[in-house]
């Protein structure tokens, strides 16, 4: 897979995560606010020309009958967006995964953690803890998750929808697979938990749970497979129990059940934010009290 030459001057700015192009706006974030620079294209039709370019380059398709693409390049994630009926202009979102050897005492020296936030993190993982990094877009939870994992040396299944935490061997990636043109094809994360169970993992690591692969994800921890991590999507601490709610819901799972599941299998919760600076703002044990979750401060 090809990264085209106007691209590359954008990711190779120093410290760069994202490079965000909308029409004729271009925006880049280096760790902190966005920051406007200039763009590579005079018009949003130029931008246009170049997504679906880069796209068909790369195999997948683009036009007005599939407006949106996720691709994967290196160590680039790329979503793109057509103007047709969904958008006023194209769009461009790279995210951008340092190929830098990332571990916990390099965040610890970049202060994305405490020196007893790292020890704790440390013990979760020796001990074979179930992990959830949960945090806003952008918040630091791939990266926190590459740096848990960065020293193992286990069969570790990771398992995502667009490849972003690249661990070394021998861990495996997995990567699940959208429908082809005719409609057949598709591999969702959810197949692929229950496959990797069969690749006899000494973790399993969900990039990201969003929806029926929550359930997978508890079933395989609760099958045997402690230790596993994962991430989701959730602004606090105190939103956490209701996301578990939604994506058991999102599962075909009653509120009690997600509630025992997720106090069963999962161990500790770890809550980022980005204000502006990525950083742990808080940690937690996951209790069952009276039949609703609660998250104990640790």
């Amino acid at each position: 897979m090809t990264i085209p030459n106007w691209l590359v001057p954008l990711i190779s700015i120093a410290g760069v995560k994202d490079v965000l192009l909308f029409g004729t706006h271009c925006l880049v974030d280096c760790g902190g606010a966005l920051q406007p620079i200039r763009s590579p294209f005079s018009d949003s039709q130029e931008l246009e020309k170049e997504l679906r370019q880069l796209a068909f380059e790369n195999g997948a398709r683009l036009d007005i009958a599939s407006p949106m693409l996720d691709l994967s390049i290196n160590n680039l994630r790329l979503h793109m967006l057509l103007p047709h009926g969904v958008s006023t202009q194209a769009s461009l979102s790279v995210r951008v995964h340092s190929a830098e050897f990332t571990n916990l005492e390099t965040l610890l020296a970049s202060k994305m953690l405490s020196e007893r936030q790292a020890e704790v993190l440390k013990n979760a993982v020796k001990n074979k803890k179930t992990v959830v990094i949960s945090g806003a877009t952008s918040s630091g939870k791939t990266t926190l998750l590459r740096a848990l994992l960065a020293n193992s040396t286990e069969r570790i299944i990771t398992i995502e929808q667009v490849p972003e935490l690249f661990l070394q061997s021998p861990a495996i990636s997995l990567t699940a697979r959208e429908n082809n043109q005719e409609g057949v094809g598709e591999v969702t994360l959810s197949q692929l938990v229950t496959q990797s169970l069969r690749m006899r993992p000494d973790r399993v690591v969900v990039g990201e749970v969003r929806k029926e692969e929550f359930l997978a994800f508890l079933q395989a921890v609760s099958n045997g497979h402690p230790g596993s991590l994962t991430t989701l999507h959730a602004t606090s601490l105190e939103h956490i129990p209701q996301r578990f709610l939604i994506l058991g819901l999102l599962s075909g799972i009653s509120a009690e059940l997600t509630n025992q599941l997720v106090s069963s299998s999962i161990d500790l919760v770890v809550q980022l934010e980005r204000n502006p600076v990525r950083h742990v703002s808080a940690m937690a044990e996951v209790k069952l009290v009276r039949g609703q979750l609660q998250m104990e401060r640790i």
